[in-house]
């Protein structure tokens, strides 16, 4: 659902919890673990390395991650359209291995 005109929902008044600045394009997914029957996954952002799960913010757009597989991570974001409003968009951070700086 969009957010309201010249707006954004409530949700996304959130507390910041280390991955909200970073654009969805510049993070590793490194790999997932499961704690009970909760799976988390491992995300490289810059050097350092955090732990999400379901409902953890993610992304400058506002990213509320909505499911975790062994194969990816799944969120929804809220990015403006040309009229002011957000809509939402579902990405995907892919399980990926970084590439080494440096080797070649």
């Amino acid at each position: 659902t969009p957010a309201r005109r010249g707006g954004l929902p409530l949700s996304v008044n959130h507390r910041g919890e280390g991955l909200d600045a970073a654009a969805v394009a510049t993070l590793y997914r490194m790999g997932s673990l499961t704690k009970g029957k909760m799976v988390h996954a491992l995300v490289q952002a810059d050097k350092n390395l955090h732990q999400v799960k379901i409902g953890n913010y993610m992304g400058q757009n506002f990213g509320i991650i909505t499911d975790i597989n062994e194969n990816e991570v799944k969120l929804k974001e809220l990015v403006p359209d040309s009229l002011g409003d957000y809509m939402e968009r579902t990405s995907t951070l892919q399980l990926q291995e970084k590439q080494q700086e440096g080797r070649k």
